[in-house]
């Protein structure tokens, strides 16, 4: 038995499911308003609706959580205090961010309101979360890939609150590094718009599979484990889902929270009824615990589909023409709806069967069922409806204590209390003697505890009053009703703010709860004027992922008269220069690119876990050699490290750290770091609003539209344990390259086309970038070379080039979002 408090923190994209998760036993729950959230395809709550959850959600002593995780644009940002203020002044317990930007905002404008880091800011790591707990973060939800023992560093090394996915559905990459739907579609899951094309088939070595379809998680069975590893808040994933759903799992995370809590490891076992509770309500295929135990696997992998697979309902016995015998395997229900494998319809079952019983149905003329086959029951009619009525059929109520004191020739007092909040209301005039039949005290109890529907109900009732009275039973209403509607404002009103205040000029809390309007606050983060296009002059870095590429670079730069500002510096190259150690074709490219006067960066990798400290330090050691002038990052851990590392020279944040508006370099800026890229979701004129003077501008490159923890070589029994190059294909036969980085355990998968905006050189002098980055991923050493003549063209008119406006691009290229953007 321990006194810990564990959250169980439930999804709502309805109200109904909001009130069903606080039926169901939840302590808090998240949900979406009318913007800025991750599921924008949700129902989501609009702002009066959404002021009555926190409302019902306080008054019933829980907590509401919104989601403003995603990344807000330039002209969006100031918007956001409009949108704050009705729920910050109405007591919102918490936010959930993403955005470096907004986290910046909302710490300036709302300084009493909990900010808790999203899982989409792929906190990977004790450092990680270090870093964001120091800059007013009071809650992580790390990545959905750490195991246990990171999850432990996290809770040894820090003070913040520790949110975990425990039960719904996992992406394949690691949250808020994916533009797979945004490079394909336009719909970005960085702005809740995601169209799931990881829920597709792929073909990967001449199989197809649904290989980037995860299946759900469930913890139920190791809730222990999750527990001692230091998580304080559960969380369900899914807003998208119904009620029902909603309800059934909180329910049960509830059930065995609670009863490990309380008997310990002893007593704890999982029943199979419920198991199978939560696989009638959804599964892909079967369930998994994530990565709390297992790196990746096969075994995690919905291979054969991605959607609800429910549970096995019925054997086919046999089938004649149309007519399908089949045996049940469980007992069904009417209503119940049975998969038909291959047919464009399914069966839904107009009476109950018990196992053991057959039933007949029809099928489409197309459908062929072998004898044994299994088919599944998809919907399971009668969990549902339990579940809705056991939603409709509870009742919430707070407890609260009164005190009545009846006295002739005064006005009746119900005094009453609830968790600290007390209101006192009298009837309206005074009581009278009894004529004929005077109320007893029993009476007056009875009817002072007849709270019916109301919130409250009476734990305890104390009555004090003359004898002989008599007192309508209309004013003992009234007087009840009086009573309790004043109790619950005063229990509401301790969790109110005041609007109207800022943080001091020097950046910390005024000691003040009220918020502060953002009028005038321009003080930070104002573009310079943009150089124009006839001051601004083009410089260039180049990003070199492969040996290959490096030297290939340098052979050009020395033989074009191409001098580059930058060259960075990948990783499969650090990783080559610590195996020549300095004397080697690569180090002597690298010593012809220092000639040419360009600055050496290095870049860290995609994702920095500490079970790949020892690489990392090798990475590091091995840039001290070779002297780097900065270090490119992608993560808040790297930065966490270099600072604990005294790194003292320059920082350059890469694109997937999200500089969406001046909050977000305002939030670096404090840091000391003043190099950006620009973000590859954004269009030329949302571009020029975010002001790019301290920007570089990626003119051409494949996107890595997702990182993942998963292997797609492990997964298809492809793994020969090396960095490997290969390709993924969708339906539509585009091919995605991907490479495996197996010294950090992490596969990428680029875009299908690289993006290619070099011929748009008017539009691109309009944004005067501070630098032009070329990068190079998957491209042959003749592709580096063709693509540094073609930008050298475009940008020093050797063959009559400079300053097209035609808007071309390299073939086999896409112009990305620089024309048209996301939504």
């Amino acid at each position: 038995m321990t006194d810990r408090k564990i959250e169980i923190l439930s999804p709502a994209g309805s109200y109904a499911a909001f009130e069903a998760a606080l039926k169901a036993g939840a302590d808090a729950v998240y949900v979406g308003g009318s913007r800025f959230g991750a599921r924008a395809y949700a129902e989501n709550f609009a702002e009066e609706e959404l002021i009555q959850a926190v409302r019902e959600a306080h008054f019933y002593e829980k907590k509401l959580y919104l989601t403003v995780n995603t990344l807000l644009k330039e002209e969006e940002i100031d918007s956001l205090y409009d949108y704050l203020a009705p729920y910050y002044e109405n007591g919102l317990d918490a936010v959930i961010v993403q955005d470096a930007g907004v986290a910046e905002y909302i710490r300036r404008h709302f300084p009493r309101l909990d900010i808790h880091a999203s899982t989409q800011m792929t906190i990977t790591g004790a450092l990680g979360a270090k870093f964001v707990g120091s800059r007013g973060f009071t809650r992580v939800v790390p990545a959905r890939e750490l195991s246990l023992d990171e999850i432990r560093q996290i809770r040894r090394e820090t003070d913040l609150e520790i949110e975990c996915f425990v039960h719904g559905a996992l992406c394949y990459c690691y949250s808020g590094q994916c533009l797979l739907s945004s490079m394909i579609g336009g719909r970005s899951g960085n702005r809740g718009q995601c169209a799931q094309p990881c829920r597709l088939p792929y073909t990967f070595h001449g199989t197809k599979k649904y290989y980037l379809s995860p299946k759900d998680i469930c913890t139920l069975e190791i809730i222990p484990d999750l527990i001692e590893a230091g998580i304080d808040s559960f969380k369900i994933e899914g807003r998208m889902k119904r009620p029902e759903y909603v309800a059934g799992v909180t329910s049960l995370y509830r059930k065995y929270t609670d009863l490990y809590l309380g008997s310990g490891r002893k007593d704890f076992h999982i029943l199979p009824e419920d198991r199978e509770m939560l696989m009638d309500l959804y599964n892909r295929g079967g369930s998994s615990t994530g990565y709390y135990q297992m790196r990746n696997g096969r075994e995690m992998m919905s291979l054969d589909r991605p959607n609800h697979a429910g549970v096995p309902a019925v054997r086919v016995q046999y089938q004649k023409g149309r007519e399908v015998h089949a045996l049940a395997v469980t007992d069904l229900n009417a209503g119940d709806v049975i998969e038909v494998t291959g047919g464009k319809s399914n069966y839904t079952l107009g009476k109950a069967f018990r196992k053991g019983e057959v039933l007949t149905f029809l099928v489409q003329k197309q459908v062929r069922l072998s004898k044994g086959m299994l088919l599944n029951r998809i919907r399971n009619e009668s969990l549902l409806q339990r579940i809705d009525s056991d939603i409709a059929g509870k009742k919430l109520q707070r407890p609260a204590d009164g005190s009545l004191t009846v006295k002739i020739g005064r006005p009746a007092c119900l005094s009453v209390c609830s968790g600290g909040a007390s209101f006192q209301a009298f009837t309206d005039g005074p009581v009278q003697a009894a004529q004929s039949r005077p109320m007893d005290r029993e009476r007056i109890c009875s009817q002072i505890r007849k709270t019916g529907n109301a919130e409250f109900y009476f734990r305890e009732l104390s009555v004090e009053m003359d004898d002989n009275i008599f007192i309508p039973v209309q004013q003992l209403n009234s007087l009840r009703r009086s009573a309790l509607e004043g109790l619950k404002e005063q229990v509401l009103s301790r969790y109110l703010r005041k609007p109207g205040c800022a943080l001091s000029d020097s950046g910390h809390r005024n000691g003040s709860d009220t918020a502060w309007h953002p009028d005038g606050d321009r003080s930070f983060g104002t573009c310079i004027e943009q150089a124009g296009s006839e001051n601004w002059i083009p410089r260039f870095s180049i990003y070199a992922e492969t040996a290959e590429q490096l030297q290939a670079a340098a052979s050009y730069i020395t033989g074009n008269r191409f001098a580059p500002e930058r060259i960075y510096l990948g990783t499969d190259v650090q990783a080559a220069l610590m195996k020549e150690n300095g004397d080697g074709q690569v180090s002597r490219a690298l010593c012809l690119i220092r000639e040419s006067k360009a600055g050496i960066a290095a870049a860290m990798p995609h994702i920095l876990r500490s079970t790949e400290a020892a690489a990392v330090d090798r990475l590091l050691n091995a840039a001290d050699k070779f002297s780097p002038d900065g270090i490119l990052i992608r993560s808040y851990e790297e930065f966490q490290l270099l600072r604990e590392r005294g790194f003292d020279k320059r920082i350059i944040l890469d694109h997937n750290l999200y500089v969406f508006n001046r909050y977000a370099k305002k939030f670096w800026n404090d840091l000391g770091v003043s190099d950006f890229t620009a973000p590859l979701e954004l269009n030329a004129d949302e571009l020029f609003r975010l002001c790019l003077n301290d920007c570089e501008l990626e003119i051409y490159g494949r996107a890595p539209v997702m990182v993942s923890a998963q292997c797609l070589f492990k997964t298809s029994g492809k793994c020969r344990k090396q960095s490997d190059l290969s390709s993924i294909t969708d339906r539509c036969s585009s091919s995605f390259p991907v490479r495996a980085y197996c010294d950090f355990c992490y596969n990428v998968i680029y875009n299908d086309r690289p993006t290619c905006i070099a011929d748009d050189t008017d539009a691109i002098r309009r944004l005067a970038p501070r630098l032009l980055r070329i990068r190079f991923s998957t491209e042959t050493p003749e592709q580096v070379k063709d693509v540094l003549a073609m930008v050298q063209d475009s940008f020093t008119g050797r063959t009559g080039s400079a300053g097209s406006a035609s808007h071309g691009q390299k073939p086999g290229s896409t112009q990305g979002h620089f024309r048209k953007g996301i939504l």
